[in-house]
């Protein structure tokens, strides 16, 4: 039995595990590396005790390995942003289903709900497309979209009478996600599925506010529209909307609880579920449009953290199913003074 001390005395740890290079490409299809520091560096410097000679941990610079648990537990406030591949969060959140046990290797124990379950604060967020975002808690072979997480954890079925271990991954208990889908990704086949065109029509115009949902709705400093930065979105650049060449909108998102598939298969979302943002798709013919994209996680919202400094503060945490540097300033300013002073960690401007 080891014991792991949890003094939580330190404000905000970033963790930067969004893999990049040192080169900005022409097309701001990505940030480069010294880029995507210095939009997060600024933003973390809005929090108050936030150290970036001490508060930052780079997965590259370790070798792809997370944070150590004692790392973790001298922190009340993580942001982790992770890529699509080349990460320490997809080795992190990986599940192994009960049908799968003794099949797969070993991997690092999750312990980020143990941290979420001290009163630990949490803002997740990065590459969605693909198998990244919570999609990385799936096996390689079930990263097939749309998907149940309660019952498709193993790989796409006609029913939910096969493993529901599902159910025990952190996507589905403690994000309080029913259903995954993707605007880039493997697609399922069969009846019921509409037609999928990423290009021009699935992908991504703008985000939003979902105020039908009530916590979202208590919280006005959220802004109502988020956009693409204009610097992606110029003549001759990756998700420029009238280039022919792209994708014709914004691609790196996971989809949550999409309500195409949710009524198809008479699932609803769970009670915790908490929408922020959904997606305007390109077309508004797209099975994607209005779904979400950002979150609330609200599993562990009552716990007061248990501090030797500072104040332990009860609240939510996040999760948002895309990389915030590829939007509106003005708009991302906004969101992270929500967030922070939900955290109660936010430098009065």
């Amino acid at each position: 039995m080891n014991v792991v001390p949890f003094p939580m005395d330190r404000s905000l740890l970033f963790v930067d595990d969004y893999y990049s290079t040192n080169v900005q490409p022409s097309d701001y299809s990505n940030p480069s590396e010294p880029v995507h520091d210095q939009f997060w560096l600024r933003i973390c410097s809005r929090a108050a005790g936030f150290d970036p000679a001490r508060d930052v941990y780079d997965a590259v610079e370790n070798q792809l390995k997370a944070p150590a648990l004692d790392l973790i537990g001298r922190y009340r406030n993580i942001i982790w942003t992770y890529s699509s591949e080349n990460n320490a969060w997809s080795k992190m959140i990986l599940f192994t289903p009960e049908s799968q046990v003794g099949k797969t290797g070993k991997h690092p124990v999750n312990y980020l709900p143990m941290f979420l379950l001290k009163g630990g604060h949490l803002w997740t967020l990065g590459q969605g497309q693909r198998g990244g975002g919570l999609a990385a808690a799936l096996p390689q072979a079930a990263q097939s979209f749309p998907m149940n997480l309660a019952c498709e954890i193993a790989g796409n079925r006609s029913d939910c009478n096969g493993d529901r271990s599902g159910v025990r991954s952190m996507p589905y208990r403690d994000y309080c996600v029913t259903m995954l889908d993707k605007i880039d990704g493997i697609f399922r086949t069969g009846g019921g599925m509409p037609e999928r065109i990423k290009s021009h029509f699935d992908c991504m115009s703008y985000m939003l506010r979902d105020d039908s949902d009530p916590l979202t709705a208590a919280h006005p400093g959220f802004p109502p529209r988020i956009d693409l930065w204009t610097e992606v979105t110029k003549p001759g650049r990756y998700f420029n909307p009238e280039d022919s060449l792209g994708p014709g909108g914004f691609t790196f998102a996971e989809v949550y609880d999409p309500g195409y598939w949710m009524e198809r298969t008479a699932v609803r979302s769970q009670f915790c579920f908490h929408p922020i943002y959904s997606m305007r798709a390109k077309s508004e013919f797209s099975p994607l449009n209005d779904a979400a994209v950002a979150l609330w996680v609200t599993k562990y919202e009552h716990v007061v953290p248990e501090v030797s400094a500072g104040t332990g503060v009860a609240a939510a945490s996040f999760h948002f199913g895309f990389p915030l540097w590829f939007f509106r300033r003005s708009a991302v300013d906004s969101v992270v003074a929500v967030v922070f002073d939900e955290w109660g960690i936010l430098i009065p401007q």
